[in-house]
């Protein structure tokens, strides 16, 4: 029986197994593969029926956790679980609680198949080391030390593969590998090196006496009014003139860390990982130029960090404001609203950064119910597999399912966009204010049929929705608004959130860049026809290229929701047909 569930635990955990084979095929690489498997299961069955119950204990915990992580992983991306994944979410961690209510079926599976693993390991018999030759009474005698042997050989296929080759391999050891492999190279790294100091010079004066950069969280570019004629309204559009729309513009990455400190730190396409530790952030050119540095967030609370900010960088902000947790997830973007509407209305300069609670799953909960604008909608409690039965959406039977996700998130989009922009423009002046609303990343909500539930953080190829974001300027300044409109009409649907660094530095009164200056061009450039990719894998190591994304042609760009639209109507129709008994 032990054999049996030990067997049962290690089949149910690595879902991907047998896909990982037939991708390997009949070539000497199968036969590396096979031996660290064959290492790793025997490893374990030596721990496994080892008397000492401390260390099959501690083990088989750290099994519980890996094959957790790494089912979890498969189940909800139908992708094996990588390095870069994993480092991807590690930094993740404090946002776990958004997987309740919309992955709870997923994390629910791995951890049932992961406790089996628990109690098979721990289930007796135990024996004894026998009387062994001396060559096998080490490994026999040390079985936690023995777990070691196929963590280091995983390891060093990831050193040798350029951070690849882990696919397939047990999970229970694969996340070791990944800790082990992380940490090493955390040890091992030089101190990080200081900042360098500005580079440009300040011409003097500021255009602006308040410049508002708003970056939404999980806003895709084609899905509001802005750019669509039935996207979700935003509130922005009856602005009219001081509106500037740069249309559908492309994120610096797929995934909400990178994605901002890329534009705090205004990174370049060509060196961002050099950039993003020496380059100068943005608080610190304001500073400079005079404004009153504040940063208002309205998803994390209690001084808690996110998106790679540190202490450092903190200690650069004037105004470090949290919404905190007497807010519920439905009321915090319009509480950050006020907030910048304060700032708004006084006389001393400022520049305000506002991380928005915006739309990151779950949508259920980020909007009252009495404000459903689009049903049906997913459950605001739920334990199942509602958003996705894993066929991405490919039959008309799942159209219900994936209409009830779209519409959640849709409704998450029209709350918290037009209630923060109402609350945070209420009798602003506008001639001497400036606002730049963008996003971080957009969303993948698979209208292409392609497997998983996966909606952004793609490591990889990835979907070109995961980087189309909104772009747009308000402003009422008589000099500076036609110019960024011509700007807007000049750049439509070629802009990208690496040209929203160098355009907020032209915006407080800094000159053109110096010959030491490491920028991109910034908005009122004439940007060109390829400006618009994304990162989907950012770190890098070992030797691996950086993997950049499109997010489609002009004539692509506002097919998303067009073609949700349209699939909605044909199934309601078919629907409709079956009801009334037509043919």
């Amino acid at each position: 029986m032990k054999l049996v569930l030990i067997g049962a635990y290690l089949l149910g955990t690595n879902r991907l197994l047998a896909e990982r084979v037939a991708h390997i095929g009949l070539q000497p690489g199968l036969a590396v593969f096979a031996a660290v498997w064959l290492l790793c299961i025997v490893t374990m069955l030596v721990l496994a029926f080892h008397a000492r119950a401390t260390t099959r204990v501690v083990w088989s915990a750290i099994f519980f956790l890996g094959s957790t992580f790494t089912l979890a992983h498969a189940l909800i991306v139908s992708r094996h679980l990588g390095l870069i994944e994993f480092e991807q979410l590690l930094g993740l961690i404090g946002f776990a609680g958004n997987l309740k209510g919309f992955h709870d079926a997923q994390v629910l599976q791995a951890v049932a198949w992961s406790a089996l693993g628990v109690v098979a390991i721990n289930l007796p018999p135990w024996l004894a080391p026998p009387n062994s030759p001396s060559l096998l009474r080490w490994p026999q005698r040390n079985p936690g030390l023995l777990q070691l042997f196929p963590v280091v050989a995983i390891g060093a296929i990831l050193y040798l593969r350029g951070g690849e080759g882990s696919n397939g391999f047990p999970g229970q050891y694969t996340t070791a590998a990944f800790a082990g492999v992380l940490g090493a190279e955390k040890v091992l790294a030089p101190p990080r090196p200081e900042r360098e100091d500005i580079a440009l010079a300040h011409l003097g004066q500021r255009p602006f006496r308040h410049i508002v950069l708003v970056m939404d969280e999980s806003v895709r570019g084609d899905y509001v009014d802005l750019n669509v004629e039935d996207g979700v309204e935003t509130g922005l559009r009856p602005l009219g003139s001081a509106l500037a729309n740069f249309g559908i513009a492309a994120s610096t990455a797929n995934c909400s860390a990178t994605s901002n400190a890329s534009v705090r730190y205004g990174v370049t396409r060509d060196s961002y990982l050099k950039d993003l530790q020496l380059n100068p952030s943005f608080w610190r050119y304001a500073n400079r130029a005079g404004y009153r540095t504040i940063y208002i967030d309205a998803q994390r609370h209690d001084g808690k960090l996110q998106n790679f900010m540190d202490p450092r960088e903190v200690g650069e902000i004037d105004e470090f404001v949290q919404v905190g947790t007497a807010f519920a997830p439905d009321a915090k973007d319009i509480e950050a609203g006020r907030l910048l509407n304060r700032v708004l209305l006084r006389d001393r300069p400022s520049f305000t950064y506002v991380n928005k609670m915006g739309c990151h799953f779950p949508y259920e909960g980020k909007y009252p119910t009495a404000n459903t604008l689009y049903s049906p909608t997913m459950s605001r409690a739920f334990v199942s597999k509602e958003t996705d039965d894993g066929s991405g959406f490919r039959q008309a039977r799942n159209a219900e399912q994936r209409w009830r996700q779209v519409n959640s998130y849709r409704n998450c989009l029209a709350w918290n966009t037009r209630g923060f922009f109402r609350e945070a423009l209420a009798n602003v002046d506008l001639e001497d204010t400036l606002i730049v609303y963008t996003a971080d990343h957009g969303q993948n909500f698979h209208e292409d049929g392609s497997p998983g539930e996966q909606t952004h953080c793609t490591i990889g190829t990835a979907s070109p929705t995961e980087g189309r974001i909104p772009l747009a300027t308000i402003t009422r300044n008589a000099e500076l608004s036609p110019l960024l409109r011509d700007a807007a009409r000049r750049n439509q649907d070629r802009a990208s959130a690496f040209n929203v660094y160098p355009t907020l530095l032209t915006l407080m009164g800094y000159g053109p860049p110096g010959i030491d200056a490491n920028l991109e061009a910034d908005l009122f450039d004439a940007l060109p026809e390829d400006n618009t990719r994304f990162l989907s894998t950012y770190f890098v190591r070992f030797g691996r290229e950086p993997v950049w994304n499109p997010i489609g042609q002009p004539t692509q760009l506002r097919d998303g929701l067009q073609r949700v639209l349209a699939e909605d109507r044909r199934a309601a129709g078919e629907d409709a047909g079956a009801a009334s008994g037509a043919p």
